[in-house]
């Protein structure tokens, strides 16, 4: 999909035009920083969930590489623009697929397709693969007597058992899109960042929707730093790969 419509006017033209006074498919620039508490919000959010926004303003490097991101979005095709692993639906019977099967019968399927827009495909990448992060993360053993180190190693769902689907994932996308590369010189870093903008994104959501931070919270917050400020070094951390390994062992259909 990132590939028929990258650069296409026509597609980009569709998506603009405006029925009934209104579009659509309009989801904007994700890539923005957490915004200023207001009133409203003291009386919404928990004592302990204000520990998120603290621990935000604490680390300006954050806030940096977020508006450095902001900067460099650059909309260039159609995406979902929610694009989680529970808005991905699998055939039962996926096995029995191939490459020769017919168009109309698809192994896997998207849904909610509420924010599709013209958007940039390195953010639908990352968000995919926060999800993936977002299952490690969540079975961490956090106690305030362990070391963040310790919980990460101590996850129950191990970050070595979902690299392997990450790289794959990531390789399968290149060897669908293989101009990307030479299109967007940054491509994977840029997705390494979208992917820990994704995880802050759930933080949020977890402080509006079940009104919680908690432990798992901070070292959700501590893995997204990472990633937005330190790219490059985090490659290997998310793919189990380097990225030369990535980019040239593509998945051959």
């Amino acid at each position: 999909l990132h590939r028929v419509t990258f650069n296409q006017p026509e597609c980009r033209n569709f998506l603009d035009q405006v029925p009934n006074g209104k579009s659509p498919y309009r989801f904007g620039n994700p890539a923005k920083g957490i915004g200023r508490l207001s009133p409203e919000m003291f009386g919404s959010i928990p004592n302990n969930a204000l520990k998120f926004f603290v621990l935000y303003q604490r680390y300006p490097s954050l806030g940096n590489a977020i508006a450095d991101l902001e900067t460099d979005w650059h909309p260039s095709c159609l995406t979902h623009n929610d694009l989680k692993l529970n808005n991905i639906l699998v055939h039962r019977e996926w096995e029995q697929f191939s490459t020769s099967s017919p168009p109309d019968q698809s192994m896997v399927r998207l849904i909610d397709w509420e924010r599709c827009a013209w958007g940039d495909p390195a953010f639908d990448l990352g968000t995919i693969i926060a999800s993936y992060l977002g299952i490690w993360l969540s079975s961490l053993v956090v106690d305030p007597t362990i070391k963040l180190e310790e919980s990460l190693r101590l996850a129950v769902t191990p970050l070595q058992v979902l690299q392997p689907s990450i790289a794959a994932l990531t390789q399968a996308y290149l060897t669908a899109f293989p101009g990307i590369e030479s299109a967007r010189p940054n491509w994977l870093k840029r997705v390494v960042q979208f992917t820990g903008l994704a995880l802050i994104h759930q933080i949020q959501a977890m402080i509006y929707y079940q009104k919680s931070f908690d432990n798992t919270g901070i070292c959700m917050l501590q893995v997204a730093k990472s990633l937005l400020c330190r790219p490059k070094q985090s490659v290997p951390t998310v793919f189990g790969i380097s990225e030369s390994e990535l980019i040239s062992n593509p998945v051959i259909p």
